[in-house]
């Protein structure tokens, strides 16, 4: 898999074996919240804001990055954490309908330090394949 995220630098012997890329700007899967997220996307887009979350899997560890671009291409906040396999206490995915038509799935990792949990607007076959990678990661 060819590396999108340039911010990481992989160790030696280390491949990306797997990343998703969640939604950074709202968790909530209320629609009308969702919506002002998605507005408060737009007008950033327009003025040159982006936030991106990812989770990135290697052969070797799970990452988390948080990534915010002002002005279309100038790095303004990078966050790269590398978490350990013997933190990760849980792996999983939850989905939340609401309104019975809005379905929103979530990433969740429980480490010893925090709970990341990312709203993500790939399919639940995705979502299901990247907690099985995390799953066999931590189980070896």
């Amino acid at each position: 898999m060819a590396q999108k995220i340039k911010e990481i630098i992989l160790l030696g012997g280390e491949e990306i074996i797997y990343e998703i890329e969640g939604n950074a700007y709202t968790e909530s899967p209320n629609p009308l919240v969702r919506s002002v997220a998605f507005i408060v996307r737009i007008i950033g887009k327009l003025f040159g804001i982006s936030l991106r979350t990812y989770i990135v899997i290697t052969n070797k560890r799970v990452l988390k990055v948080d990534k915010e671009k002002i002005f279309w291409v100038i790095p303004r906040n990078i966050v790269v954490k590398t978490i350990s396999k013997s933190s990760i206490k849980e792996v999983g995915y939850s989905q939340a309908i609401r309104w019975l038509l809005f379905k929103t799935l979530y990433f969740q990792m429980q480490t010893m330090t925090e709970n990341i949990f990312i709203a993500y607007e790939g399919t639940l076959n995705e979502v299901n394949s990247m907690v099985s990678r995390v799953a066999e990661i931590i189980s070896t």
